[in-house]
């Protein structure tokens, strides 16, 4: 079929060790709705796998394989974008499975004039656990009542709804921002959305692009590991810098409140053992930063018992953005390793 470029969608895929899933997605691919005239162009690009990742996509049936043994997230999803042809452009992770009418759905948004991107947060699988259950409510549900949680599109703040897990969006995007930022080690897709909305480009959230993600965490540990790789100081330094803290920047204050109030707690152990039990009060501030999100969280879902589960995952997330902060990670590897 000659199709045109101008009808084209790039599907680009950056991988490591996804060898399990990359058939999965590549299937959904093939089974998408499109819209009559366009056509897929797969893409994708591996940072050097030690898994048959790249075999697997090979025997799928991936147009395009690239493979940059050690190359970081960043240099791949910009080789990717060097690499594509399409009109319309989108990032997926590996691991993810798009429902059929993920494109055809959002097409008339990407076909508006000017820049546009769009995402939404990615479903954990229907077999999932409390883990990965309660993580998705907090994606879904953290930017209020009346916005994620419900099934309009969000552009206040959307931003920090998507990811590279389910991104689309319009060639005329990267006339506004052309690249991600390498120099960045994670992170680099939500300073990629940041800077397009501080451009003034048209950012959407839309609850109908639904993606599935296969390949949440399952375990405490995996999901602690999954936070300390997505933790970036510098990330956080170029929201600071460019809202002043006005706006994207809850994780960013959550994170510092609670190294404070673990450093505190530190303190409050010691002084509890070699001084008086008085001090153990100093554990407070810890409870409290991580209670507090938490009911808020729970009360817009309606559930008490997923208040006991986003405590636990709230008290590991800041755990590991604490160790990003002061800096005792220094040569992170992905959690995937």
């Amino acid at each position: 079929m000659n199709t045109s470029v101008q009808h084209i969608l790039s599907v680009m895929v950056v991988t490591l060790n996804e060898e399990r899933h990359i058939a999965g997605l590549k299937a959904a691919l093939d089974r998408l709705h499109l819209p009559e005239g366009w056509r897929l162009e797969t893409i994708l690009v591996d940072g050097g796998s030690g898994d048959a990742t790249v075999e697997a996509a090979r025997e799928a049936g991936f147009e395009e394989c690239i493979v940059l043994p050690g190359a970081s997230i960043p240099v791949c999803r910009n080789r990717a974008l060097q690499a594509a042809r399409g009109a319309m452009l989108a990032f997926l992770d590996g691991d993810c499975v798009p429902d059929r009418d993920w494109f055809r759905e959002v097409l008339p948004w990407l076909q508006k004039p000017g820049p546009v991107l769009l995402g939404y947060p990615v479903h954990p699988p229907e077999s999932g656990n409390w883990i990965q259950r309660s993580w998705h409510a907090h994606w879904r549900h953290k930017h209020g009542r009346h916005g994620a949680g419900k099934p309009e599109p969000v552009s206040r703040g959307a931003f920090r709804l998507i990811t590279t897990r389910n991104m689309l969006f319009n060639r005329a995007l990267l006339d506004v921002v052309s690249s991600f930022d390498e120099t960045l080690t994670t992170g680099e897709d939500t300073d990629f959305v940041f800077r397009a909305t501080v451009a003034g480009c048209g950012i959407v959230a839309l609850p109908s692009l639904r993606v599935t993600h296969m390949g949440e965490p399952s375990t405490l540990r995996e999901y602690f590991r999954q936070q300390l790789w997505h933790a970036n100081r510098k990330a956080y330094g170029t929201i600071l810098k460019s809202t002043g803290g006005k706006t994207g920047a809850n994780a960013i204050f959550f994170s510092i409140a609670f190294l404070g109030g673990l450093i505190l707690a530190t303190a409050g152990l010691v002084l509890g053992v070699v001084w008086s039990p008085w001090a153990l009060l100093l554990l407070a501030p810890t409870v409290f930063v991580t209670a507090v999100p938490a009911a808020l969280i729970a009360d817009r879902v309606g559930s008490p018992l997923l208040f006991l589960r986003l405590c636990v995952l709230y008290f590991l997330y800041g755990l590991a953005r604490s160790v990003d902060l002061v800096g005792l990670s220094p040569h992170k590897k992905s959690w995937k390793i």
